[in-house]
C-alpha cells in the first residue's frame, strides 16, 4: 500500500515537474533567441552562433529555473489532492505525513542534486563556452553587415557601411568612421573611404583588421581645421573584439579554483552555486505546507504566496552574495543565513501540519 502510495505521488509530481521545467526552458530559449536574433539583425553577432549562444544562456539561467520549477510542481500537485479530498482520504486511512511528503521529497533531492551539477561543474563551463564564443562573434561581426546600411562596432568607437558586396564577399564603396580618445581626454575621428575592403582576422588575439584598398585617409580633430588628407593604396584599420574578461573571472572559475581562492569575491561565488541545491531542498520542504488549502477550494491562491515568498528568498540571496562581495558581511556568514531562517520556517510549518503547535483537550487551564 504504502509503494503505490509513493509511485501514484512521485508520478503525479514528476509529470507536473517535467511540464513546468519545459514550458520555463522554452521560455527562456524563447527570450534568449529573440535578444540573439535582434543583435543578428544589428550585425553584432553573426546568425549562426544564434542558437549557440542562446542554448549556453539557458544553462546559466538553470539557477532561477531549477528552483522555482520545483516549488511550482509541489504547489499544484498538493493543491489538488486537497481540492479533490484525496489527501484527506490518505490521512484518513492512517498513511502518515512523512510518507506522504516522501515522493515530494525524493523529487527535490532528484533535482537537487541535478542542480548542484549544473551549477558547480557545468555552468562554468558554459560561462567560458559563452565567453570564447562571444569573442568569436564580435570578431566575426563585420562578415555579418548587411550592405546598404551603417552599422556600429567596436562599442561604438567604429561605424561601417558598405554599398554592395562581391562574389569574393568583399565590400565595395567602403565608408568607415573611427573615434579615438587621446590620453588627456581629446578626441579625434578618422574618416576613411575605399573602393574595397576586407576583414582580417588574427586567429591568435582574434584582433579584427579592415584592409582597405584605393581610398583616402581624413584624420583630425571635430571643430578644427587642422587635419590631415592621405590618399593610400592600401590601408589597414584595426577593430578590437570585446576584451574577454580576466583569468580571474569568477564566473568562469571553477569550483575548486573558487573555495581554494579566499577573496570576498571569490566566496560569495561558489556560496551562489551550492546555494542552488540547497535552494531546491529547502522550497520543496516549505512547498509541502504552503500547499495544503483546504477541501474544494482554489489552489492558485496559495501559488501566488509561494512565488512572492520565493522571489523574496532569491532576493535576499543575492543581496548577501552583494554584501559579501563588497566586504560588509562576513564569508562564514554569507549567504548561509539566509538558508538558515527559510528553512527554521520551513520546518516550523511542517511542525505545524503535524499537530505541534496545536492545543490538545485536556492541557488547558488546570484549577
Amino acid at each position: 500500500m504504502v509503494n503505490v502510495i509513493f509511485r501514484y505521488l512521485f508520478g503525479e509530481v514528476a509529470r507536473t515537474w517535467l511540464i513546468i521545467i519545459a514550458v520555463l526552458l522554452f521560455l527562456t530559449l524563447g527570450l534568449g533567441l529573440s535578444q540573439y536574433i535582434g543583435y543578428a539583425a544589428a550585425g553584432d553577432v553573426p546568425v549562426n552562433t544564434v542558437f549557440s549562444l542562446s542554448a549556453l544562456s539557458v544553462v546559466r539561467n538553470l539557477e532561477i529555473v531549477l528552483p522555482i520549477s520545483v516549488l511550482l510542481a509541489v504547489l499544484l500537485v498538493v493543491g489538488r489532492l486537497c481540492r479533490d479530498n484525496e489527501l484527506a482520504a490518505m490521512l484518513a486511512g492512517g498513511v502518515g505525513l512523512a510518507r506522504l511528503y516522501r515522493p515530494f521529497l525524493a523529487l527535490g533531492v532528484s533535482v537537487a542534486l541535478f542542480g548542484g551539477l549544473m551549477s558547480l561543474v557545468f555552468a562554468p563551463l558554459a560561462a567560458q563556452k559563452f565567453k570564447v564564443l562571444s569573442a568569436s562573434s564580435a570578431a566575426s561581426a563585420v562578415q555579418s553587415v548587411s550592405p546598404g546600411r551603417f552599422v556600429s562596432l567596436d562599442n561604438g568607437d567604429v561605424a561601417f557601411y558598405a554599398q554592395s558586396r562581391d562574389k569574393q564577399g568583399d565590400f565595395r564603396d567602403v565608408f568607415v568612421r573611427v573615434e579615438h580618445t587621446g590620453n588627456k581626454g581629446q578626441k579625434t575621428e578618422t574618416v576613411v573611404t575605399a573602393k574595397r575592403a576586407r576583414q582580417q582576422v588574427n586567429a591568435k588575439t582574434r584582433e579584427v583588421t579592415l584592409v582597405l584598398d584605393d581610398g583616402w585617409r581624413y584624420e583630425g580633430t571635430p571643430g578644427q581645421a587642422n587635419y590631415r588628407i592621405i590618399q593610400f593604396k592600401q590601408h589597414g584599420v584595426q577593430l578590437q573584439p570585446p576584451q574577454p574578461r580576466a583569468s580571474g573571472d569568477v564566473h568562469t572559475m571553477s569550483t575548486q579554483a573558487l573555495i581554494a581562492s579566499h577573496t570576498p569575491k571569490a566566496t560569495a561565488a561558489w556560496q551562489t552555486r551550492v546555494s542552488v541545491p540547497l535552494s531546491i531542498l529547502i522550497l520543496s520542504l516549505l512547498a509541502l505546507p504552503i500547499g495544503r488549502v483546504p477541501p474544494r477550494s482554489g489552489r492558485y491562491g496559495r501559488v501566488i504566496a509561494g512565488i512572492l515568498f520565493y522571489v523574496i528568498y532569491v532576493n535576499l540571496v543575492h543581496l548577501s552574495e552583494q554584501a559579501v562581495e563588497n566586504g560588509a558581511l562576513p564569508g562564514a556568514i554569507g549567504e548561509w543565513w539566509v538558508h538558515a531562517v527559510v528553512l527554521a520556517v520551513a520546518l516550523i510549518l511542517v511542525a505545524r501540519e503535524a499537530g505541534y503547535f496545536v492545543s490538545r483537550p485536556g492541557h488547558g487551564d488546570r484549577r
